[in-house]
C-alpha cells in the first residue's frame, strides 16, 4: 500500500472509530456480500477489478514514493551531521539525489497545477495526502454507513471511489496536500552532496534545509480539486 492510501485509511479509520456502525446494518450487508461472493468465481471478480480500477480512477491526487522518501532522507541527513556523523549524512544525501532525480523524471506525471507560493518555472509534486470532514460535520446513521464503505474503498487503495461514497452521502470533505518543487530540491540537495566532499557542513546542513522551507501545504475542496500531470 502506499503513503497515501495508508495516510488516507488512517485518517478515514479514525472517523469511523468515533461514529460506531450499527450492528444489524452490518450484518446484513455481510450476508449480503456473502452470497454474492458464493455466486462469483474469485476469476470473474478479478476480471471486474481490472475493468473498474483504471489507473486513473485510482486516486484523487497522486503521491510520488520518491519525494517522500527523499525527504526522509534529507531529515536523517540533517541530524547525522548534527550528531558529527558526515559520512553517514553523505550516504543519506546521496540516496536522497536518486529519489530526487527520479522525482524529476516522472513529475510531468504527478505535478500539481495552482499551488501557491510556487517557484518559476518549477513542478510542484505531492509526497503526502490527507482527506478531512469539513467543521461542523454531525454523524447520522446514514453518513455513518457512508463513511464505512468510504473507508473499504481506501483500504483497496481506491480514494477516487470513496470521495464518490462520500459525495453521494453530501458528505463535505477537504483534501489536503504537501507538494515539493522537483527540481528545486534536487538543485539544494546536489548542493549538499558537494558541500559535504568538502567538509562545509554547517553550509550542506542548510541547503538541506532550504528543502524542506520549500514544502508547500495546500488544502482544496472536494470539487476543486487541481488537474495532475502536464497540461502543456
Amino acid at each position: 500500500m502506499n503513503t497515501q492510501s495508508r495516510i488516507l485509511t488512517a485518517a478515514m479509520a479514525a472517523l469511523l472509530a468515533t461514529t460506531p456502525i450499527i450492528g444489524a446494518s452490518y450484518a446484513h450487508a455481510a450476508s449480503a456480500a456473502k452470497a454474492t461472493a458464493e455466486q462469483t468465481s474469485a476469476q470473474e471478480t478479478k476480471a471486474v477489478d481490472a475493468q473498474l480500477n483504471t489507473a486513473e480512477d485510482k486516486a484523487i491526487i497522486k503521491t510520488m514514493d520518491e519525494a517522500y522518501s527523499a525527504l526522509r532522507e534529507i531529515h536523517a541527513a540533517r541530524l547525522a551531521i548534527f550528531n558529527g556523523s558526515p559520512d553517514a549524512a553523505a550516504k543519506m544525501v546521496k540516496t536522497a539525489q536518486a529519489d530526487l532525480q527520479t522525482a524529476n523524471d516522472k513529475m510531468k506525471d504527478f505535478q500539481v497545477d495552482k499551488i501557491t507560493p510556487s517557484l518559476k518555472d518549477d513542478a510542484y509534486v505531492p509526497f503526502d495526502t490527507s482527506l478531512a470532514l469539513t467543521e461542523g460535520f454531525k454523524p447520522t446513521p446514514e453518513k455513518q454507513a457512508s463513511l464505512k464503505t468510504a473507508n473499504e474503498h481506501l483500504a483497496k487503495g481506491d480514494s477516487k471511489k470513496a470521495v464518490d461514497e462520500l459525495k453521494l452521502a453530501n458528505i463535505d470533505v477537504t483534501i489536503s496536500g504537501a507538494f515539493l518543487p522537483a527540481k528545486a530540491s534536487l538543485s539544494h540537495v546536489s548542493d549538499a552532496a558537494s558541500l559535504i566532499t568538502q567538509k562545509q557542513y554547517y553550509e550542506a546542513n542548510l541547503a538541506l534545509k532550504a528543502v524542506e522551507d520549500s514544502i508547500v501545504m495546500q488544502s482544496f475542496n472536494i470539487d476543486e480539486v487541481p488537474v495532475q500531470g502536464a497540461t502543456g
